[in-house]
């Protein structure tokens, strides 16, 4: 008999999210991880929208949005002109722009998080050994001290990065390969008048400049070299080099000091097989890891998690069968395989070295960016809205619409009139389990008691203007969401997951009662 759900290995942002979430569904579980403390290198810094939605929904938002530096848009430059210039208030989203932020600090928040839900990470425990049975897994985890304990659990999420014991431990193979190219890492003091709203991206003849302002007049610099030019392991980058690799590539004077972190890295292109095996799953860098470029990297992870979390407490709560898991690898891999290679792109664009291949670069770059929907198309993939999992076979789709199974749910304010007060969409996530959204037509719908009866979720009707108010029902009063969801004169019924996303949309109240049971049996 196991005594523990859900083991969780690492406790960066991704194993964070994922006990966080876990907690949220009243799942138990040990957040474990080989660190002696939280880390203090800040590592990955943007938070883009669709990620600050999830920390909406998590409860952690405000806290992130009042540490970071809010971005608005992200300009492109090359030796003598700006190339492009990227705007997210062009998105439909609550948060129409990026937050830059250290990793360090979005750990923080967080874990405090994690302890206001009664959970805690336990620090200076590797994992070393682990054994798969069919109903569950042991992990043999050693201490700092030297010691060892046996964890015997249902579930073992590896959550644990690039190197990860878990991926390793299963023998999941993490195929793919290493850049050429050197990079230079260093958080400094900025002084600038560059925009400190803005990301900014050099891409000169020396190679590639990026520069992230953070919060408190500081930044991120990164910055390529030339293969070979510096023994990695060894050497630490000096401050007159960088500040001479910023006045090289930079058309705008940087005075760069007080650095805290710098150092050079080389980054790698990887992917497993698949997410999971048996009893062990992977979410974020154990399961794929790429260029920087485009900052998508921690928000994947991050959304892996939020993905994976309320899936799995379904399962454990045996309201759901083992086969929805199959969803989560059909879900996210097709999304991390498009991060990868989108990356790869930027990094090859970004890094070019011959005249000829940054001349075509400088020369598209403000013909694609100057088309407005193609503008828009870069814009909504960057803050990763634009993703959807319409091929699952575990969202149902009926008739046409703005919005179809599979798609992000759409914000959008109700109100009730019962309270008087209003209610966005994306406030009625934060409680966990399903939406059940039934917009009414010309006929009032029908009563939604125990629709939800086997999921863990709440219902509510959507009336139009001018309807008598009732317990349970919202008031569309503008008609605005009903315009959003594509609620026509018959109705609509809308089902949301917990992760935010479309389960079911369609007119009938029997089709959506067929789809549910599909979660029970399937």
């Amino acid at each position: 008999m196991n005594n523990l759900p859900v083991i969780i290995n690492g406790a960066g942002p991704v194993g964070l999210t994922m006990a966080c979430n876990l907690a949220r569904h009243g799942v138990a579980f040990r957040i474990l991880d080989k660190a002696p403390e939280a880390s203090e290198q800040s590592r990955a810094l943007a938070i883009f929208p669709r990620t600050l939605e999830v920390f909406s929904t998590m409860g952690v938002l405000d806290q992130v949005l009042s540490e970071g530096q809010r971005l608005n848009r992200l300009s492109i430059y090359n030796d003598s002109k700006r190339l492009a210039g990227l705007e997210f208030n062009r998105i439909d989203s609550p948060w129409p722009f990026a937050i830059s932020l250290p990793q360090s600090r979005t750990e923080r928040i967080l874990r405090a998080r994690l302890e206001t839900l009664g959970g805690k990470v336990e620090q200076k425990m590797e994992l070393v050994g682990l054994d798969r049975h069919p109903d569950g897994v042991t992990g043999r985890y050693r201490r700092g001290d030297g010691t060892e304990e046996t964890i015997a659990g249902s579930w073992l999420l590896g959550c644990d990065g690039a190197h990860s014991a878990a991926r390793h431990l299963i023998g999941m193979n993490f195929q793919g390969a290493q850049y050429e190219e050197e990079f230079l890492l260093a958080d400094v003091k900025v002084d600038s008048d560059l925009a400190a709203d803005e990301a900014h991206l050099f891409l000169s003849r020396q190679g590639l400049l990026a520069y992230f302002p953070f919060r408190g007049g500081r930044g991120r610099l990164i910055a390529t070299q030339e293969p070979g030019t510096h023994h990695l392991d060894q050497e630490e980058p000096a401050m007159e080099e960088i500040q001479q690799m910023a006045r090289e590539r930079c058309r705008f004077p940087l005075g760069l000091s007080d650095a805290v972190w710098k150092s050079w890295f080389r980054i790698s292109h990887r992917m497993v097989e698949h997410y999971g095996a048996g009893r062990v799953w992977l979410a974020g860098d154990a399961a794929h890891i790429h260029s920087p470029a485009g900052g998508q990297g921690m928000n994947t992870g991050i959304q892996d998690a939020f993905n994976l979390a309320w899936k799995l407490a379904l399962i454990i709560q045996a309201r759901a069968t083992l086969k929805l898991l199959d969803s989560y690898e059909a879900e996210r891999m097709p999304v991390a395989r498009s991060v990868v290679n989108l990356t790869d792109r930027l990094t090859r664009m970004g890094t070019a070295q011959h005249a000829a291949a940054q001349h075509l670069r400088d020369l598209f770059l403000p013909l694609l960016s100057g088309i407005p929907f193609l503008k828009d198309a870069m814009i909504e993939r960057m803050a990763e809205l634009s993703i959807d999992y319409r091929g699952s076979a575990w969202v149902e789709n009926h008739g046409l619409g703005p919005i179809h199974a599979g798609d992000r749910a759409p914000d959008a304010i109700l109100y009730d009139r019962t309270a008087g007060v209003e209610r966005r969409i994306f406030d009625l996530l934060k409680t966990p389990g399903y939406l059940l959204l039934v917009f009414e037509g010309q006929k009032a719908a029908p009563p939604l008691d125990g629709l939800l009866r086997d999921l863990p979720g709440h219902a509510y009707r959507v009336t139009r203007p001018g309807r008598e108010p009732e317990p349970g029902t919202l008031e569309d009063r503008d008609c605005r969401a009903g315009k959003i969801y594509g609620a026509e004169d018959d109705g609509l019924v809308m089902l949301i997951r917990p992760d935010g996303y479309v389960a079911f949309r369609g007119k009938e109240i029997a089709n959506l009662e067929k789809y549910l049971a599909l979660l029970k049996t399937a």
